[in-house]
């Protein structure tokens, strides 16, 4: 049973947050905005800089201002891909760095993003920011876990998968917070939660093939509109995950985006990948990201004890 305070915020991410496209009432970029602070500030201890690769790629670097280790935070972030980074992701990047050991830093790829730019872009930045920090900071992939929450975590997916491919090395481990991998609407969740996804679902109408049409061609798309949604580095949910490293998911009991998660699991499962899902009922999108709630406090200490596991 979800907690009073997880109830209290279901009533307003329903009534304020929606993105839902038939409701009409928020897009991304708008829900995004209530939530972020552009603001620079890290967490004591924590130094911020904006760099660029020798390749035109922007990222934040999140820097321990004692110590220096050999191992590395690489995070993408969410937003649908059109929205950016915003404070709580760097203060977010602290707790990850602080629990991967002393010294490590993280870096924050910043894609750019759509509907000024759209697949590959962000794949393709992922790419160069993966690249970068073995060819130029001297990280191994052993030594870098790499995480994502909903678009992020389907850019891990997608550069993890072309990695495979190309039979190059992947990270230590992967956390995925709620990741974005389904673009052609094959999950059942869609259907199930429907109802009940305070951020995307509708309350009063049934999602039947007309309107699953309509929300896969609405803008909360705009990203991949062009691009060929079947395949893996676009719907990662559709690939295979032979050969993938350690993984820790969270999802949202009620997400439409469940699925998402739990099919990717499974695949992991058939191939004697490690993973573990971490799903509370009633909760909504990337809620171990908003601190107020129970459930979320227990689904972010169980992302900071597993990165403290896999790096140490």
């Amino acid at each position: 049973m979800a907690s009073f305070m997880a109830k209290v915020g279901r009533f307003l991410v329903w009534n304020v947050m929606n993105m839902n496209p038939e409701t009409g009432k928020k897009n991304m970029v708008q829900v995004c905005s209530m939530i972020s602070n552009t603001n620079t500030k890290t967490k004591k201890g924590y130094v911020l800089t904006k760099e660029t690769t020798p390749d035109g790629v922007r990222f934040v670097r999140i820097k321990p201002t004692e110590g220096t280790s050999d191992k590395l935070v690489l995070y993408f972030h969410g937003g649908g891909y059109v929205a950016g980074l915003a404070q709580a992701y760097y203060f977010q990047a602290c707790d990850y760095a602080k629990a991967a050991g002393p010294g490590v830093q993280a870096i924050l790829l910043d894609y750019d993003l759509a509907p000024e730019f759209k697949y590959p872009v962000q794949h393709n930045q992922a790419l160069s920011i993966w690249n970068y920090v073995q060819e130029v900071e001297g990280y191994k992939p052993e030594n870098i876990i790499l995480g994502g929450d909903s678009a992020g975590g389907n850019l891990v997916c997608s550069m993890c998968l072309h990695l495979r491919d190309e039979k190059k090395p992947l990270p230590r481990a992967l956390f995925l917070l709620s990741p974005w991998t389904d673009m052609v609407g094959v999950g059942q969740s869609y259907i199930t939660n429907y109802n009940d996804d305070p951020l995307f679902g509708d309350k009063k109408n049934k999602l039947d093939e007309e309107r699953i049409q309509r929300m896969l061609k609405s803008e909360m798309y705009v990203w991949c509109w062009e691009a060929d949604r079947k395949d893996p580095y676009v719907s990662p949910v559709l690939g295979d995950y032979e050969g993938f490293p350690t993984t820790l998911f969270t999802v949202g009991g009620s997400e439409i985006l469940l699925d998402d998660t739990y099919t990717i699991a499974k695949n992991m499962e058939s191939h004697g990948i490690t993973n573990k899902v971490i799903s509370h009922e009633k909760m909504f999108h990337i809620y171990p990201l908003y601190s107020f709630f129970p459930e979320s406090k227990d689904a972010y200490k169980q992302i900071l004890e597993f990165i403290a596991e896999q790096m140490k």
